[in-house]
């Protein structure tokens, strides 16, 4: 019997709903700090969670400001895959 792998994994999105936070920085998280349009906008991690943010809450991981400084506002999805795992493992060398 196939499983679909989606569907098992816990960090997996329904397609059309709103960004579910995961507990690893993502490509398309990282795209959805560079969409926004709050100049204070950062991706925090919060109770084991990822997600973008206004507020002081969790710890800061990268601003939108630090982003756009390093990929530009533009960028293909091999430089989001590359900023995703460089800031991946700033978390596991944080122990967080």
């Amino acid at each position: 019997m196939a499983t679909d792998e989606h569907a098992q994994s816990p960090n997996f999105e329904q397609p059309g709903s709103a960004h579910a936070a995961g507990s690893e920085v993502t490509a398309e998280i990282l795209r959805e700090l560079l969409g926004t349009g709050a100049d204070d906008a950062c991706l925090v991690l919060e109770a084991g969670r990822v997600r973008v943010a206004s507020d002081s809450g969790g710890l800061v991981l990268i601003s939108r400001t630090e982003l756009v400084d390093r990929v530009g506002t533009d960028p293909d999805a091999t430089e989001m895959i590359e900023q995703a795992d460089l800031l991946n493992t700033e978390v596991r060398l944080r122990g967080a």
